[in-house]
């Protein structure tokens, strides 16, 4: 019985341990997996694949333009509906290899892809980040129990510490527990999370005139992260711009 327990307890350990030694040891290439001379970036067979985004692209939605435009110059769709938000920056756009990577940080107890991800992120921080501040999209607590993390509070930990950002994980609330949003169109997953974020009442003093990076894994319909701007607007914001590892809009 004794040995029974001894090896429950190590495969606790081991659980317990092993994104701890990922965050502080990633080995191989977060897209195949091979092993590669930096686990912190692709391997030469896998980074032509990845559509890494840059400008030229509308400074609002991140739409890439064919040619060299003016900065801060816009989409007609942009011009058309203004969004809520002021710009998304993300690392790549949306595909099988990208979905994989950061399903492999999501669910997969991969935590040290979040180092990854803020690396290719920081080259979008704008050049004055005067009064800007870091903020995670975050989790439902009953959420964060059962995966014991928060991959977008990774992320966003980590590029503010590459930014030399102020990080503020405990500035925005989700209060209540969405279902998936998985297979939900546009319209169901803004209802769904429709008033599900609030404001840390003791830490509204710091959105008072503050510029917020917003920080999410991966941007799909946008539902989610505009739930987020709105109530961070409301509460004395008074820019947001969305940072996330893969944009799933047509680009």
């Amino acid at each position: 019985m004794s040995a029974l327990s001894d090896k429950r307890a190590m495969r606790l350990v081991l659980k317990i341990a092993k994104p701890v030694f990922d965050y502080a040891l990633p080995e191989r290439c977060p897209s195949c997996g091979e092993i590669s001379t930096d686990g912190t970036n692709f391997c030469a067979k896998c980074w032509p694949h990845i559509r890494f985004l840059n400008p030229p692209w509308c400074d609002s939605c991140a739409l890439p333009f064919d040619y060299e435009q003016p900065a801060g110059a816009r989409c007609a769709a942009c011009l058309a509906d203004p969004p809520i938000h002021d710009g998304i920056r993300a690392a790549v756009a949306y595909d099988g290899t990208t979905r994989k990577i950061a399903l492999r940080l999501k669910y997969g107890g991969r935590i040290g892809l979040a180092k990854l991800i803020a690396r290719h992120l920081v080259r979008h921080l704008p050049a004055d980040r005067t009064g800007m501040i870091v903020v995670p999209v975050p989790l439902h607590w009953t959420r964060l129990w059962s995966r014991s993390f928060n991959q977008s509070a990774l992320i966003a930990q980590e590029l503010a510490r590459l930014g030399g950002l102020v990080y503020a994980p405990d500035v925005l609330l989700r209060i209540k527990r969405t279902p998936s949003l998985r297979g939900l169109s546009g319209k169901e997953r803004r209802k769904a999370v429709a008033r599900v974020f609030r404001i840390n009442p003791a830490k509204a003093h710091v959105l008072s005139g503050a510029r917020v990076i917003l920080v999410d894994d991966v941007l799909t319909t946008g539902a989610t992260s505009d739930g987020c701007i709105k109530t961070l607007k409301k509460s004395g914001a008074n820019w947001v711009q969305l940072f996330c590892w893969a944009h799933a809009a047509p680009l």
